[in-house]
């Protein structure tokens, strides 16, 4: 005879899960028993937006679905907006949560809520499980759901009696995984696109995260090895290093708008991409697998193909010879060779306060190339975004459109247990670290020696609600880490040394200038 809670753990190791982010509770306690004993580790946090976050931090820095496990009522409600960010940024997240008995329903019987009315807007895919022999069958058609067409968060609820009970093991059935499956692209706008390329002089492509859930990082590549100079956003940063002469990063502006023929893949025409409203363009061929996507704020598109990444750039590549991009490519990189110039001016600065540009080149500049980087949302994400560089996938994650703050420290410590004894860096204003800050204990415990660097301007948005100078720093102490109070250029690089040799989590609060501009020479198409 086995539990509920035995048959989960079983079905999760048989999708690969070897990490389960979660926060126990008497709802849940079974599936918490048994994960440990299928190679699962429970990481369990401080608070079920974290196991949310944390668990889509895990599949930004893998490429496979996070799975986190939350208890019944407030449990639940406290991960939604781990869950609505996934669902903004179309990440693949399995979310478990318990709930009360199934007899409970209006009887007032503790933590009782409609969870599954409330976590439906937010998820792609949310089911009530009513029978112990269909446990596995829901957790594969929960791994489909997050994973294939366009990925998202899905939502799985247990009750309690359910995961309690037990049956005879010999009455449930196994139900294995299924591979992917990846429609083909139609084949005769395979050729048009083809040639529109073949016939263009400033020929481009943007790829996004739908490229990297699709596993097209070598038919990306293949492609822009036609000659065709890419942007990398979202979930893509990394997929080409920054540093390839065909890459131009996240600084997409200064490529799109001079563009004449650019390949969207995988990327919503969204606010943080113009809306897609691009004008100049002779030609716009858009590449996604969910079909409300196509031409999306911008109607219509010279072609639009409803397809996954993967074949379709495989496709692509194929239809295409080598194209003549010498020029085109020469005058992006002296566009983007003066910009890094103009940041480099700032990243030299020695004033006082303290420039942000300087604080991140210090912290770039003792970065490994698997490091994972997380710039969390908000006022200083712009200063993140412009100087750290993504040379493998998934350790430079987006932090999604729903405008989420305070969540990067859950990316930093997924990054962080993927990647086992690579750097992982927070980097925060002083007003998002106080959401997640207690996630440093997480890290403490589970050795994930996460260096967060306070970038400290003594407010929200540069003190328009002001919070004065706190020190935060003393808080590393608690999870046997260093802390250091910076308030000169010179006090930067001694710190930030002590906190990446300390083995563990460590703050670094750096007070910074609250009056600083945007770096000069960003847009110089």
């Amino acid at each position: 005879m086995i539990d509920g809670g035995e048959l989960v753990a079983r079905s999760l190791a048989a999708h690969g899960v070897t990490h389960l982010f979660g926060l126990g509770g008497g709802h849940i306690n079974p599936t918490w028993w048994a994960a440990p004993r299928h190679g699962i580790r429970i990481v369990d946090v401080r608070h079920e937006a974290a196991a949310a976050h944390c668990a889509e931090g895990w599949a930004l820095a893998t490429g496979t679905p996070g799975v986190a496990v939350v208890t019944a009522g407030p449990g639940l409600t406290n991960a939604l907006t781990g869950i609505a960010t996934a669902h903004a940024q179309r990440s693949p997240v399995v979310v478990l949560a318990g709930a009360a008995t199934l007899r409970g329903a209006d009887s007032g019987e503790v933590e009782v809520l409609d969870q599954l009315e409330v976590v439906k807007p937010v998820c792609k895919w949310a089911r009530r499980v009513y029978h112990l022999d269909r446990i596995p069958e829901y957790v594969r058609l929960a791994f489909i759901e997050a994973t294939t067409g366009t990925p998202g968060p899905v939502y799985l609820e247990l009750a309690i009696d359910l995961v309690h009970s037990q049956i005879d093991e010999t009455r449930v059935e196994d139900v294995a995984a299924l591979p992917r499956a990846a429609p083909e692209p139609p084949g005769n706008l395979i050729e048009q696109a083809a040639a529109l390329l073949r016939g263009a002089r400033r020929p481009a492509i943007v790829a996004g995260s739908g490229v990297r859930w699709a596993g097209a990082a070598d038919e990306l590549r293949a492609l822009v090895e036609r000659g065709i100079p890419v942007v990398t956003r979202q979930g893509a940063r990394g997929l080409i290093p920054d540093d390839d002469a065909l890459c131009f990063g996240r600084d997409w502006q200064n490529v799109v708008f001079q563009a004449d023929a650019l390949v969207v893949v995988g990327k919503q025409l969204d606010y943080f991409f113009g809306y897609g409203r691009f004008p100049h363009l002779d030609a716009l061929i858009q590449i996604d697998i969910e079909p409300a996507e196509i031409g999306r704020n911008r109607v219509p598109v010279a072609v639009g193909i409803v397809a996954d990444a993967k074949p379709a750039l495989r496709a692509l590549t194929g239809a295409l010879p080598a194209l003549d991009t010498h020029d085109w490519v020469a005058q992006l990189r002296a566009q983007a060779n003066e910009l890094a110039a103009a940041k480099a001016s700032l990243a030299k600065s020695d004033a006082r306060p303290i420039h942000p540009m300087r604080l991140c080149a210090e912290v770039q500049q003792r970065l490994d190339r698997n490091a994972t980087v997380v710039g969390d949302a908000s006022n200083m994400l712009m200063w993140v975004d412009a100087t750290f560089a993504a040379y493998e996938p998934g350790c430079v994650p987006g932090m999604g459109n729903l405008g989420t703050i305070g969540h990067g420290v859950c990316y930093a410590l997924a990054g962080g247990l993927a990647r086992p004894g690579s750097q992982a860096v927070w980097m925060v204003g002083d007003g998002s670290f106080g959401f997640n800050a207690m996630e440093l204990d997480t890290a403490a415990r589970h050795g994930v020696p996460i260096v967060t660097v306070i970038m400290n301007n003594q407010g929200w948005s540069a003190g328009w609600v002001p919070l004065g100078v706190r020190h935060y720093e003393r808080m590393a102490e608690a999870f046997d880490g260093t802390g250091s109070l910076v308030e000169t250029p010179e006090e930067i690089g001694p710190a930030l040394d002590a906190a990446f040799a300390s083995g563990a989590p460590s703050i670094v609060n750096v007070m910074l200038d609250p009056a600083a501009e945007y770096f000069p020479g960003r847009h110089l198409a």
